[in-house]
């Protein structure tokens, strides 16, 4: 499976991460970029929010990694049928 350089991350979520101190929006920031990368989860020492959060966002990341690997296979399908036929020259 291809990973997509980045995910998207939504403005409704600003209240919710407002809640957050500082230190857990870091911690929080971090471990999604782990998650990103490697898929690797962090144990957040029994901070329930962060849990909370993370899974929240998870769920999130996946969708947009599912939904790249779909454009990129559409395209891929696409490109297999040697794209657009070109237009004539009347």
């Amino acid at each position: 499976m291809k990973t997509p350089k980045g995910f998207f991350t939504y403005f409704h979520h600003a209240d919710t991460l407002e809640m957050l101190s500082d230190e857990q929006a870091g911690r929080l920031y971090k471990a999604l970029m782990r998650y990103g990368n490697t898929g690797e989860e962090m144990d957040f020492g029994g901070d329930c929010a962060l849990g909370v959060m993370f899974s929240l966002f998870k769920k999130e990341i996946d969708y947009n990694f599912e939904r790249y690997n779909e454009i990129c296979d559409i395209r891929r399908e696409a490109g297999k049928k040697g794209g657009r036929p070109r237009k004539s020259e009347e």
